[in-house]
Parts: C-alpha cells; sequence; structure tokens
C-alpha cells in the first residue's frame, strides 16, 4: 500500500511504480496529476480523485490488463469521457463531478454480445457530469445496477 494523498504532486514518471509489481492499493488523491503514470499490473484499488487529471492523461489501455482492479476512484478530475477497456473486476467506479458528456453503449457494455453482463460492477458515480444518462439507455442493458446521477449545475473542474 502506497498513499502519496495531498502532496501537491504535479507529475509521476511512467516508471515510478515498475519496481512494485504486487502493490496492491495505490492512494494519489487531492494532488495536481494532469495524468496517470503506468500502473502496477496487480492493483486493486486505485484512488486519484480530487486531481486534474483530463481523459487524455490516461492511455488508451491503463486500465485493460488489471486483472485484479476493483475499485477506481476518478472523481472530481477534467475527465470528458469514461475511461477505455475497464477490466470486468471492477466493482466500484467513482467519475462523479468531472466534464462527462456522453457514453456510448460500449462504454460498459459490449453491443456485439447481448449475453454480457458486468456481474461484479455495482456501483458507478456520475453526478455531476453534463451528461444526460436518460439518453443512453443501452450503454447500461449489462449492468445489474443503473449508475447514480444527478443534475449537472454547469460546474467544470
Amino acid at each position: 500500500r502506497i498513499d502519496l494523498t495531498g502532496n501537491l504532486i504535479t507529475e509521476i514518471e511512467d516508471k515510478a511504480f515498475s519496481q512494485l509489481p504486487n502493490l496492491e492499493h495505490l492512494f494519489l488523491s487531492e494532488n495536481k496529476l494532469v495524468r496517470l503514470p503506468a500502473l502496477p499490473p496487480k492493483l486493486r484499488t486505485l484512488a486519484v480523485q480530487h486531481n486534474r487529471i483530463k481523459s487524455n492523461g490516461i492511455k488508451r489501455n491503463a486500465f485493460k490488463n488489471m486483472a485484479r482492479l476493483e475499485i477506481l476512484y476518478l472523481g472530481y478530475n477534467r475527465l470528458d469521457k469514461v475511461p477505455t477497456n475497464l477490466p470486468d473486476t471492477i466493482r466500484v467506479l467513482h467519475l462523479q463531478h468531472n466534464n462527462i458528456s456522453a457514453i456510448t453503449d460500449n462504454t460498459f457494455c459490449k453491443p456485439q454480445d447481448s449475453s454480457y453482463i458486468r456481474e461484479r460492477l455495482t456501483e458507478i458515480r456520475l453526478e455531476e457530469n453534463p451528461v444526460n444518462l436518460a439518453e443512453y439507455p443501452n450503454s447500461y442493458i449489462c449492468l445489474r445496477r443503473l449508475p447514480i446521477g444527478r443534475p449537472y449545475f454547469g460546474r467544470v473542474y
């Protein structure tokens, strides 16, 4: 477990965690990060809320091979879309208070596979994003629970 919460960190080199392949819990909240570094493959918890991370600061396959990731806190950043290639192991996904304006049918689901169900994903927080969740009903057909969302009042983080 590494907790670097509240240290005003602005950047972390990609190789910073490369010698920690067994790291399971990483807390980088309340810093000034604009991008995520390369992440250890065995992470179970990643908390990076309250930073300045933009969608282009997360590599396309940043989470793809993280077969143990269960909790991902990305709320209170500057994301304009939901990260791609989220592993099926995710249970909790916090994306509240970002700038996410749209989602697609394959954001959470696999439209080409109608039998696909995200068994583990039980909590998605999307409140205070400028996305109207009602406009994307097919985006949730694989979920056991619907995302939590409340009206957007024009805040941009």
